[in-house]
């Protein structure tokens, strides 16, 4: 029976029995009891919905950190039939490797403590497409990116296990180190800083001092990119020495 009902139906001598400051603390607690019975089922959530919530608060943190807006994203759940229709209201949802990305498939283990205590597992597949970086054509080895090379598409990132790039810009001038197909999502490790300098070849040696500046022919001994150190060899004078490549075939004495 509802309790508000069942204060309705009390006979009037019975309210004649309580002193009014007592009978206003009875119907106040009443009242709060009745509060407290119907608010108690809206507190627990299905452990489906918890579970749902979890991963996508796991899939914002991450977007959060990439700094990147999904294109698209799909969670698929598999519970237990037992816990189909049950309800919660205090559940510890965890997984293990919790700073490895909410990506593939991805084991949960579930605790409830009220209103009944009880354990158990739960899987999510998780899909999630970001625009990344991918070859318009087929790149081979030995190329130098430009910007025709590449394009921005929507690819699903799940099974991708290498660095993620949303812009070409960081990439053009990489050299393709094996061949890329077209379509394929372009990644750091498929490629290596262009050589500015390669051994064997020619380059300007330049020497700068107070007041004066220098130039000479010398041999590379290594390869070089922009910024390197590399070892070249005066063609004058045979001496060798430590060189910054500062562009195509020049370098810069780094002795001071």
């Amino acid at each position: 029976m509802n309790y508000f009902a069942f204060l309705a139906t009390l006979p009037l001598k019975a309210e004649a029995l309580l002193p009014q400051r007592k009978r206003g603390a009875f119907l106040a607690f009443m009242l709060l009891a009745v509060l407290c019975l119907r608010s108690s089922p809206l507190q627990a959530m299905p452990v489906e919905t918890a579970l749902q919530q979890q991963v996508e608060a796991e899939l914002a943190q991450y977007l959060q950190q990439l700094g990147v807006k999904a294109q698209q994203q799909d969670i698929q759940l598999s519970l237990p039939g037992s816990l189909a229709e049950r309800n919660c209201s205090e559940l510890d949802i965890s997984r293990p490797q919790q700073s490895e990305p909410p990506l593939g498939r991805l084991s949960y283990s579930l605790a409830c403590t009220a209103p009944k205590r009880w354990q158990s597992r739960a899987v999510a597949q998780v899909k999630l497409w970001l625009p990344l970086v991918v070859a318009t054509r087929t790149l081979e080895r030995g190329e130098v990116l430009s910007a025709d090379m590449l394009s921005i598409q929507p690819q699903e990132v799940s099974t991708l296990r290498h660095g993620l790039e949303f812009s070409a810009a960081p990439l053009l001038g990489m050299t393709v180190k094996r061949r890329i197909s077209a379509g394929d999502v372009v990644s750091r490790h498929l490629l290596q800083a262009a050589y500015l300098v390669q051994k064997g070849a020619q380059v300007t040696l330049h020497y700068r001092g107070d007041g004066f500046a220098v130039s000479t022919s010398a041999i590379a001994l290594s390869d070089g990119v922009l910024g390197e150190r590399i070892s070249v060899q005066n063609i004058s004078s045979g001496k060798v020495l430590d060189a910054i490549v500062t562009a195509k075939n020049n370098v810069e004495s780094a002795q001071k």
